[in-house]
């Protein structure tokens, strides 16, 4: 039992990184690590006494990386989603700062330049009249590939960054917080002292 608990646990994560729908070949490699994982936690090739018994040690270790990928990779994918898709939006947006390849401390101001739109407040979250205005939103923050911030300014101060490489990642979203059909987004990678 505290194996299969264990199992459920640490097999999904390759799966959860993707949050969403898998590639195939995201989807072969949870299930085979997720395979692997269960094969070591349930240990087939122990003796066991009724026939019964030995063919559940041998497809459970099947069964649970089917279902961790199933899970993990959002199943089956549907032809109709509930949620509409967001219109491509004019916007387009530029890191002024910090500058590709500047060497800063642990505090980092970034500064997005947004052409053709406007940031609004946090207080406009919903769209007008069930349309999304495609020149209004506001400005998703993410260091190394994490979500760290939802800016409602050109403006967002960074503290206490690691040193060493990173990568900060700009994109400009609808009001509502899901993205653009064509995602406007601006990286720059710089190093931290």
């Amino acid at each position: 039992m505290a194996g299969g608990a264990l199992a459920l646990l640490l097999a999904p994560s390759p799966a959860y990184a993707h949050l969403g729908h898998c590639t195939n070949g995201e989807a072969a490699s949870t299930i085979a690590v997720s395979l692997v994982l269960a094969v070591v936690l349930f240990r087939p090739w122990k003796k066991v006494s009724t026939m019964s018994a030995k063919l559940t040690r041998l497809a459970l270790p099947a069964v649970l990386a089917i279902a961790v990928t199933a899970t993990g990779c959002g199943g089956a994918k549907s032809k109709t989603s509930s949620t509409p898709q967001h219109p491509a939006s004019p916007v387009r947006i530029q890191i002024t700062q910090p500058t590709p390849n500047q060497t800063t401390g642990p505090d980092v101001t970034l500064v997005v330049n947004v052409i053709g739109g406007t940031v609004v407040p946090a207080t406009q979250t919903t769209a007008k009249d069930n349309k999304v205005p495609t020149n209004e939103g506001h400005i998703h923050v993410s260091l190394d590939g994490t979500l760290v911030n939802m800016a409602y300014s050109t403006t967002q101060d960074l503290h206490g960054l690691k040193p060493g490489p990173h990568t900060l990642t700009a994109e400009y979203v609808a009001v509502d917080h899901a993205p653009f059909q064509n995602r406007p987004t601006a990286a720059v990678l710089f190093n931290v002292q």
